[in-house]
């Protein structure tokens, strides 16, 4: 019931969790992964993988990041989506060049 607690968008109707509307964002990255980030963005910032290297390592990072369990093996639309959005704010947020 934690996790249904943190990421539900909708109210349990036996009130075991409630709602939420914001998504906390990490501010504990260490310096390391974000160096990598920045250095992966060459390869993803046309929106597309440059290679499949670069997108297995998107989406470990990712993983790694968000506690996720994405297959990097994966072809599904909305989750290689959600890995390249999560790596494009943490590229905006730190690298200065927005």
């Amino acid at each position: 019931m934690k996790v249904k607690a943190r990421i539900a968008t909708q109210e349990c109707p036996q009130k075991y969790w409630s709602k939420t509307t914001e998504v906390e964002v990490r501010t504990d990255i260490p310096e390391e992964i974000i160096a990598e980030i920045v250095v992966l963005w060459e390869d993803l910032k046309t929106g597309r993988a440059k290679d499949q290297t670069a997108k297995k390592k998107m989406i470990e990072i990712y993983n790694t990041l968000h506690n996720t369990n994405y297959s990097t093996g994966t072809n599904c639309g909305s989750c290689i989506a959600a890995c390249f959005d999560g790596i494009k704010k943490i590229y905006k947020e730190y690298s200065g060049n927005n």
